[in-house]
């Protein structure tokens, strides 16, 4: 891969895990979006910072795994649970609830995709799918009249508990930015993660003022689609490139195609049933890597000619970083009952326990 090529396919990859066109059709109030940004700020510059350091197909267990090995293997095997599980039920929520396709079509996209996105992956035409999908994505975000874009003031009740929960929520939609370290990137081109939060943030707060059209909402798919490849692209690479796990390459797509079969059984139940373990896992993966990071950093050469400053700026950013994490964890458990809330525990005991019993170096 030429640096052109690498230039293209690293920052594609990197805009596709913020999924820019489903933030900037969420049309939320300019006091949900303004402060939603400056909230997930430090998620990006975390990030940003990791990939100055390195930026390898390790991904965030790398860092985890400098600071210790049994939180690296808790970070990892929860890590391994949250996408593998998207991977499979975001193609339910793509076919059955964005685009609202009949039936029989949702049933043969349900199959027929999983088979499309490995292929992809494994070929590695995965990064040119992305490229095409960013800028699809950014053509369509752009409120134009053509598009059916129409000005319109998001409005938001100001009533303080609402405006805080609506502000935390939207935050952990970014959450997905820190996929970008599971690519092979370039460390002098880290900037583009920046590029990359400040163009999707941009986005998201131009859609205070203007409101999508049907079209483009069932166009968002395309950033639902483009997660599910970033995702996948991801765990391909941590599983086959980093660990070098020696089994074939085939059992990852089959694995994916077959639970994918299997939620036609019941698409709705199949996806209440596995978003809940997924998000849990999510928030509990990303609480170790954040936390750490602090520690990774000054163990590092990250702060090696910069001021004292951005030591103390890093360890705050861990702090809020790590907060809003503990708050995703906190919604998923108060949010669920029965079934999904053992679901919930058990997504974040079982990486845990683990992680301790089995480390992995």
């Amino acid at each position: 891969m030429n640096l052109i090529k690498g230039r293209l396919a690293i920052f594609s990859f990197s805009l596709s895990t913020t999924a820019p066109l489903v933030l900037a059709s969420l049309h939320e109030s300019i006091l949900v979006t303004l402060p939603t940004v400056l909230l997930t700020l430090p998620l990006a510059l975390i990030v940003y910072a990791y990939v100055s350091t390195y930026w390898g197909p390790n991904g965030l267990f790398y860092y985890t795994k400098v600071v210790s090995i049994r939180l690296g293997s808790v970070q990892l095997y929860s890590w391994l649970l949250s996408y593998f599980l998207y991977i499979i039920y975001t193609v339910d929520y793509v076919d059955y609830m964005v685009l609202k396709l009949p039936d029989a079509v949702a049933n043969a996209l349900t199959l027929v995709l999983p088979i499309l996105f490995s292929m992809l992956v494994m070929t590695g035409l995965s990064y040119l799918a992305l490229l095409a999908l960013s800028i699809a994505q950014i053509l369509l975000a752009l409120p134009m009249p053509q598009l059916g874009w129409v000005e319109s003031i998001a409005i938001v009740s100001l009533t303080p508990h609402y405006l805080f929960t609506n502000i935390l929520s939207s935050s952990l939609l970014i959450v997905c930015i820190t996929l970008i370290p599971y690519v092979d990137g370039y460390v002098h081109l880290s900037k583009y993660v920046l590029y990359t939060f400040a163009l999707s943030s941009a986005l998201m707060i131009i859609g205070s003022f203007f409101k999508a059209s049907l079209l483009v909402n069932q166009l968002t798919s395309l950033g639902y689609v483009g997660l599910i490849m970033t995702e996948y692209t991801a765990l391909y690479n941590l599983l086959y490139h980093s660990l070098r796990v020696k089994r074939s390459k085939l059992i990852l797509p089959v694995l994916v195609t077959l639970l994918d079969a299997v939620s036609l059984i019941n698409y709705n139940k199949f996806y209440n049933i596995t978003i809940v373990p997924s998000v849990a896992a999510l928030y509990l993966t990303l609480l170790i890597s954040l936390s750490v990071s602090w520690i990774y950093l000054n163990r590092s050469s990250f702060f090696h000619n910069r001021k004292g400053i951005t030591r103390i700026a890093y360890l705050v950013l861990s702090i809020i970083a790590s907060l809003l994490m503990i708050y995703g964890i906190y919604t998923v458990l108060v949010q669920s009952s029965g079934l999904t809330l053992y679901e919930a525990i058990a997504a974040l005991i079982i990486p845990i326990a683990l992680g301790f019993m089995m480390p992995l170096r």
